[in-house]
């Protein structure tokens, strides 16, 4: 009889330790047992300009890096038909990066571009021209255009080729002057402005200064957006840091997201 109580005695302070090493397990705030997700720090939209000229390990290695980051391709460049095809494959949105007349460069000869002379109907032809040749593009932003950016007549134009498209834009405010978003905001047009340029500066510890100033941004907006390059500097960069942002709790969303 006495054996059987001791062995009952047993059993019992065994299930007790058991159960207070699950509980243990279950409820410790312990970061090594349980992997919190961290709090968000912050909302961010990365587009990645100037694809279209070169196709190669680098611009396949931009397009995989991250599918909340926006792909921007030129019209009418010599791949933009294929890298629109590739980034549409891996799922990563895609956007017109129509080039615009600048006060810096005046003799661009793009196929499709748009400049000042350019009157409604021929503002619409070119339009036309950049979503048939990437149907899968779901919105627009401009390419240079200091000097495009700044005409009020223009951007009415534009912005009445995108309402009847039910395309967005994002100014990349290459120009403190322009009247782009305003004039989008005016006309229905889904918008956002761009905040920061992250490699115009081609330094790897430039790259890193600017997109810092970009997550900064995150504190204080809703949503802070930046404009980046197909440059070998800028890819380094983002395969080391975003990785380490997002796991600090850092969010990247794509433009469609983020126009209001």
């Amino acid at each position: 009889m006495l054996k059987k109580i001791t062995f009952n005695y047993i059993q019992i302070s065994c299930s007790i330790i058991v159960g207070f090493i699950i509980g243990y397990f279950i409820f410790s705030d312990d970061r090594s047992v349980i992997e919190k997700k961290p709090l968000k720090k912050g909302t961010i939209c990365l587009v990645i300009d100037d694809y279209g000229f070169i196709f190669n390990d680098m611009v396949r290695n931009f397009i995989e890096l991250n599918s909340n980051f926006t792909v921007a391709i030129i019209p009418s460049s010599p791949y933009a038909k294929i890298i629109s095809d590739y980034a549409d494959s891996l799922n990563n949105e895609i956007i017109i990066h129509m080039p615009m007349e600048s006060y810096e460069l005046e003799n661009t000869n793009y196929e499709i571009e748009l400049h000042e002379k350019l009157n409604a109907d021929l503002v619409e032809q070119k339009i036309k021209m950049a979503f048939e040749e990437i149907p899968m593009a779901i919105g627009l932003n401009n390419h240079q255009g200091s000097k495009s950016m700044e005409n009020l007549q223009l951007m009415k134009n534009l912005a009445r080729s995108l309402k009847k498209r039910d395309k967005f834009f994002l100014d990349s405010y290459t120009n403190p002057a322009s009247k782009g978003y305003i004039t989008m905001r005016q006309f229905g047009v889904p918008t956002q402005l761009r905040q920061v340029f992250l490699d115009h500066v081609e330094d790897i510890n430039k790259i890193k200064y600017n997109l810092d100033s970009l997550i900064n941004l995150s504190h204080e907006m809703d949503i802070a957006v930046g404009i980046a390059h197909v440059k070998p500097m800028t890819l380094q960069v983002l395969k080391t840091e975003i990785p380490k942002l997002e796991k600090e709790g850092y969010e990247f969303i794509r433009l469609s997201k983020a126009v209001k």
